[in-house]
């Protein structure tokens, strides 16, 4: 049911009031599109660089390298002043399409000194140097996408081998998933401490801690794949070291969704932990969820296990264990 249809019945019900319930919409339009639309802006920001740096490309040749540097800290310069502009009148989304605009403007202008005085470089040099030199615009920033970006670029300054070598050794081996597993986990319960420690005014230990909580939520799946599957270890203690493992970390994330009194993670972590009970069942057909009868009971398994996970919701709302 959507929000307005439900608002709606509110009124009729008279809980709320139609004024309220306009009030309560246009407050919950604005907050569910926030994210959208500060990624939008990213989009047109990534658009517009790139469009600047085609047309100055397209006519490089003919400048002097006085006139180049000139351009480019005076385009740079309307950029940081267009994001300083943006924070004293109020416009935040105009402010992180700024600042993004500013950040690829500090790759340009590494790209430009490097070629103007023949440095040579890497891909892992020049990613580290951005991302040091933008931090400050990442830090003012409000944009969870923007975010997500300088992290990555950030990673990618990190050597390829070693990290092809470090996720080789961690999903071959039961311990160094496990630890990836716990580490990641770690990680992200250190970057909420951190971004509520600085009460929320900076956005990327956040940022931070959503990515290593995905990543561990990757690991914990991967886990499950290829360690507590009775397909892959039918006489071996990895079976029950994985249930053990998954079990207890699920466990872990819904004591901390009630500590928290996060109704939609523990509603997640419930869903999880149904799904992987489902695919330990389902495991045990082994060969038979090949065959033409296989996939109707994995279909019909699969619309049993929303079903359970339906009630379960409804079961914890009767609680009322969520305030």
């Amino acid at each position: 049911m959507s929000l307005q249809n439900k608002l709606s019945i509110w009124v009729q019900n008279a809980l709320i009031t139609e004024d309220q319930k306009q009030k309560i919409f246009a407050f919950e339009k604005e907050n569910n599109n926030g994210f959208a639309i500060k990624t939008a802006f990213i989009i047109a920001g990534l658009f517009i660089g790139l469009g600047i740096c085609l047309i100055v490309a397209s006519n490089w040749q003919f400048f002097p390298s006085w006139f180049k540097f000139l351009l480019d800290f005076a385009v740079f310069g309307a950029f940081v002043y267009g994001a300083f502009w943006s924070v004293q009148n109020n416009k935040p989304h105009l402010k992180d399409l700024f600042l993004f605009l500013s950040f690829l403007m500090i790759a340009a202008t590494i790209g430009l000194t490097a070629q103007t005085f023949n440095l040579n470089g890497g891909w892992q040099s020049f990613a580290l140097f951005w991302s040091l030199l933008s931090l400050p615009y990442v830090l003012l920033s409000s944009s969870f996408s923007f975010n997500l970006i300088w992290m990555l670029l950030l990673s990618s300054a990190v050597s390829h081998n070693f990290l092809e070598e470090f996720f080789t050794y961690c999903f071959e081996n039961i311990e160094g998933l496990a630890c990836l597993t716990l580490l990641t986990a770690a990680l992200s319960y250190a970057g909420e401490l951190v971004y509520d420690t600085i009460k929320k005014s900076i956005l990327l230990p956040r940022a931070f801690a959503k990515l290593m909580l995905f990543l561990s939520y990757v690991c914990l799946i991967s886990f499950a794949f290829h360690w507590a599957l009775p397909s892959y270890y039918k006489s071996t203690p990895h079976l029950f070291l994985g249930i053990l493992f998954v079990a207890a970390f699920l466990t872990a994330r819904l004591f901390w969704a009630f500590k928290k009194q996060d109704m939609s993670s523990f509603k997640h972590n419930v869903f999880l932990s149904e799904a992987y009970i489902f695919l330990f069942f389902a495991s045990l057909f082994d060969d038979l969820l090949y065959s033409g009868f296989g996939f109707i009971i994995s279909g019909f398994s699969i619309l049993l296990l929303l079903y359970i996970f339906k009630k379960t919701s409804k079961y914890i709302k009767k609680l009322e264990i969520f305030k």
